[in-house]
């Protein structure tokens, strides 16, 4: 029997299953070119970052160190590599960089940005651009990043025998760099010196043998972690920092002037000390004048303030005069005069207060030449000395109207209140008696001559007459323990002044001098002086020497909130809330004060307030070094100019005669082989020209045990690294570049 088979369903089956199967096929396709076109995309995205990031590499951040304003370098696309099918990759464009300061600091940031392009063509033939944006923030590396710097590892400081070297007991935490070459110690007991951060010793420093270090008696193991780079990747850093250093001047929030009584005409010049004694929210600022033996005999110059309203005109003038008020001498009751017969009336007190009768009248003789100029030197008038009489509160000097003379720049006379100085021209020469330790050699060690000068390294002195004010007062007494006396001297030219610290970052200018710091530091501040201030010496004006912008620390030097050691809060811990940076043109010196261990005042175990001096500060010596004042010294032997050494000089011969205060002819208070004055604590930076001695002893010019100076205790501030002092020297390099650290590092928006 056969059945019967139906074949009407097989068709709309067969079709039902190609649908389906096209339904698979189509959605696998569609997939499938979903797949592409998103890999392409993202490839292109890749592709326009890596092209972003070539043009930061290749353009941005090459040309970031050198610029100084904002700055597009490259607008147009530029093409960047190939890919794997020898395809351009991409194009970067419109690389852009600029600086600003950063937040809450005085140094800049520097912003480079790049844009890198991608392009693809999809299936259906549309081409698609992509973009991507992006930027670095660079910050420069600083000198306060430095434990230890020296452009060079050779000694500075008088008595310099040339020989420097790290010894057994120095120990440095934190980044050392020298431009030179290492020294260390042939006496390596103990182990050596130790080093516990990263050592850079640069390329051009590397001898024959491939090494920068002069390892002495010692080895390797000085280092104690493995980052010592001797590398040809370490190059110099230009110092002194000269353009930093600039800049922290033009900066400055603060100028104390310490040059205005230089090369004014014909008037003796007159130095300038400056105080700066820290305290809790600000400073005290204080200034005394000074000379610097050898000091001329007798004073011939006096300041007055011109007064024209007591005095006739003459009339008419002289040639060459436009309204000069002179005093005519009356010659009778009905108030006649004689226009032949002239005198200069001066008052008896002079422009800051000083009652000069005797010692004015006693300066001028008949026939001694006077002259009267203002403090610009615009306007000057000579005569000629008939006679001088005291008179009522003044003093009367009689000259003949033939022998005047006068010159001005504007064509005007004097003017009411101005102030004048009145100088004998012909006063005698000589050395003033009554000014001790009066011989150049106390206070130079170059040639007495117009072609030498004092240099950075050599010798300095801060302690003047203010200073010692015991040759009035008492011998006691110093600015530590008489400072209502030495406040109120009759040197003082600027008043003891309080600053507040105010809400910003403090710079500090002192122009045209030195300067003495200590105190307790609240707040952030920088002091910064010029490299040196040429003057006329006293005794003979047309020499010029030089006084160097020295920073003397006469007691400790701390910050608010360290501890009674002078340790600074680590920033695990918190960190400090202050900063103070010294930049110096010359040297930073510990003084010889009482405060400081003066007098062989301390015993390695002492941590008295006579002991030790403890320092939270970046240390900068442009020209000199970071060393003790060791040449002032109470050694028995090592104290006088006159001990005929072969050294040269090695003191200044008054170390006994200070600390406290005794006179030049009394004999002078020394300690035998000891003036160790302990230790200096310092927590914080050194950067330097030259090494500066801080120990001098055995073997030596100074050849006594324990000798003279500090033993170090040195402490990187690590707070620096994030809190750098306002202002504080960048580092370039000897292609005078900036050098600049990675801050941070991200993708901008479009």
């Amino acid at each position: 029997m056969f059945r019967k088979i139906s074949t009407g369903s097989v068709a709309p089956l067969a079709i039902l299953f190609t649908m389906l199967s096209m339904a698979f096929t189509a959605a696998y396709l569609k997939n499938s070119f979903s797949m592409d076109v998103m890999e392409k995309y993202r490839y292109s995205e890749w592709k326009a970052l890596y092209a972003a990031e070539a043009g930061l590499n290749e353009v941005g951040i090459v040309v970031l160190p050198q610029i100084t304003s904002d700055t597009l370098l490259l607008g147009n696309g530029v093409e960047y590599g190939a890919d794997e099918n020898g395809e351009r990759l991409g194009t970067y464009e419109d690389i852009a960089c600029s600086t600003r300061l950063q937040i809450g600091s005085t140094r800049k940031e520097y912003i480079a940005y790049s844009t890198g392009i991608a392009e693809y063509t999809t299936p259906s033939g549309t081409d698609v651009q992509i973009k991507r944006r992006v930027y670095t923030t660079m910050v420069p590396a600083g000198f306060e990043e430095f434990m230890y710097f020296t452009h060079e590892e050779k000694p500075i400081g008088p008595g310099n025998t040339g020989n420097v070297n790290f010894g057994s007991s120095d120990e440095l935490e934190g980044k050392v760099h020298t431009n030179g070459v290492i020294n260390l110690s042939n006496n390596c007991s103990g182990g050596g010196p130790k080093f516990s951060g990263e050592v850079n010793i640069t390329f051009e420093a590397i001898d024959e043998n491939g090494s920068g270090v002069n390892y002495g008696g010692c080895n390797e193991s000085v280092f104690e972690v493995d980052d010592i780079n001797i590398l040809d990747t370490v190059s110099q850093i230009i110092f002194p920092p000269d353009n930093s250093a600039e800049t922290a001047r033009q900066n400055a929030t603060r100028v104390l002037e310490a040059d205005d009584k230089l090369f004014r005409g014909n008037q003796k010049d007159t130095l300038i000390m400056t105080e700066i004694n820290f305290v809790q929210g600000g400073y005290w600022a204080t200034q005394w004048w000074y000379n610097i033996p050898p000091v001329g005999s007798p004073p011939a110059e006096y300041d007055f303030f011109w007064d024209s309203t007591n005095y006739v005109n003459l009339d008419p003038p002289p040639a060459g005069f436009s309204r000069f008020a002179l005093s005519n001498v009356f010659n009778d009751a009905a108030g006649n005069y004689d226009p032949q017969t002239n005198m200069l009336i001066v008052s008896v007190i002079d422009a800051d207060g000083n009652n000069i009768q005797s010692e004015f009248q006693d300066l001028v003789e008949n026939g001694d030449v006077i002259r009267i100029e203002n403090e610009a030197g615009t306007k000057v008038a000579t005569f000629i000395a008939n006679a001088v009489f005291p008179g009522d509160g003044n003093i009367k000097i009689i000259f003949t109207p033939g022998s005047l003379t006068y010159f001005n720049a504007d064509g005007k006379g004097f003017s009411q209140n101005e102030r004048v100085t009145v100088i004998n021209t012909s006063a005698s020469t000589g050395l003033a008696e009554d000014v001790e330790w009066n011989s150049f050699y106390y206070y130079h060690d170059h040639g007495d001559n117009s072609s030498e000068f004092c240099e950075a390294g050599r010798l300095h002195h801060f302690d003047f007459e203010y200073w010692n004010y015991g040759g009035i007062s008492g011998n006691n007494c110093d600015i530590f323990n008489c400072p209502d006396i030495i406040y109120n001297s009759e040197y003082v030219h600027m008043n003891r002044t309080f600053f507040s610290k105010g809400s910003s970052p403090q710079v500090i200018y002192v122009r045209g001098g030195q300067v003495l710091v200590r105190g307790t530091v609240d707040g952030l501040y920088t002091i910064v002086t010029d490299d040196f201030t040429e003057y006329r010496r006293h005794d003979n004006m047309d020499i010029i020497d030089r006084v160097w912008g020295n920073i003397w620390l006469i007691d400790d030097i701390v910050y608010l909130d360290s501890d009674a050691y002078g340790e600074v809060i680590h920033p695990e811990d918190g960190g400090s809330d202050h900063v103070l940076g010294l930049i110096a043109g010359g040297s930073v010196i510990i003084a010889n004060t009482r405060p400081n261990g003066a007098r062989g005042g301390c015993t390695d175990n002492s941590e008295d307030d006579e002991c030790h001096i403890r320092i939270n500060a970046s240390l900068l010596a442009m020209n000199g070094g970071f060393l003790s004042h060791y040449w002032q010294n109470t050694l028995t032997d090592f104290h006088d100019i006159d001990d005929n050494l072969p050294y040269g000089i090695i003191a200044d011969g008054r170390g006994g005669h200070r600390n406290y205060y005794r006179p030049e002819t009394s004999n002078g208070i020394y300690t035998g082989v000891n003036d160790k004055r302990g230790d200096v604590k310092l927590y914080g930076s050194i950067v330097q020209f030259q090494r500066g001695y801080m120990l001098r002893n055995t073997v030596g010019p100074y050849n006594a045990t324990p000798g003279v100076g500090y033993d170090k205790d040195y402490h990187y501030d690590w707070n620096l690294r994030m809190r750098p002092p306002p202002y504080f020297p960048d580092l370039q390099s000897s292609t005078n570049q900036v050098i600049l650290k990675m801050a941070s590092y991200g993708e901008a928006k479009n």
